[in-house]
């Protein structure tokens, strides 16, 4: 069995792969999901609910943040920083311009404020059913989940395919759990 960082990235690159057809197999699947959060109730009132804004073959998230502005929460996207350090949220509304960021991502201006998110929902390329995630290599989500975890309760949602569930997703002693999954299929609890 190869080490946790070689397995991994070869499963990252596969799944990569793997991933573009999801997406087009699927293409209703962002607006499925922004339902089932909704009809769940997964989002508090008074929630500060970060989201992504979705490239290239990501499961779309767009459609769970206008959900979410339509029913008032406050709604932030994540800010790469330079180095390894926990993202940063800025506010984002239907008049907030988005610019484009490290990664080939879209991010709200500085002029933005920033708010400390409650609950999170982040992209992946993989998960089990023990709600570990397979991200993109940087870090940045589970250094933030670790920051923001030492002194509040923040909930973290993965979005995903059905398709990405594996039987077992490498993970170290940094890797953030899951507390739930949404698919085009529906809500899975973990914790």
């Amino acid at each position: 069995m190869p080490p946790i960082p070689d397995a991994k990235s070869a499963l990252r690159k596969d799944m990569q792969r793997r991933r573009r057809g999801f997406a087009a197999d699927a293409p209703d699947a962002g607006a499925i999901a922004a339902r089932i959060i909704v009809e769940n109730a997964l989002v508090p009132e008074n929630a500060v609910v970060a989201a992504y804004w979705p490239m290239t073959d990501e499961f779309d998230a767009g459609p769970l943040i206008a959900a979410m502005l339509r029913t008032g929460r406050r709604v932030v996207l994540p800010v790469t920083p330079p180095e390894p350090a926990p993202l940063i949220f800025r506010r984002y509304t239907a008049e907030t311009g988005l610019r484009p960021a490290r990664f080939g991502t879209h991010e709200p201006s500085p002029a933005a404020p920033v708010l400390v998110p409650t609950v999170l929902f982040v992209p992946l390329l993989a998960f089990d059913a023990g709600g570990r995630r397979l991200g993109y290599g940087g870090g940045y989500y589970d250094r933030t989940l670790a920051a923001l975890r030492v002194d509040r309760k923040v909930m973290a949602y993965g979005l995903a395919f059905t398709a990405q569930e594996l039987p077992r997703v490498p993970t170290d002693a940094l890797d953030q759990p899951l507390d739930g999954i949404v698919t085009e299929r529906g809500l899975r609890l973990f914790r």
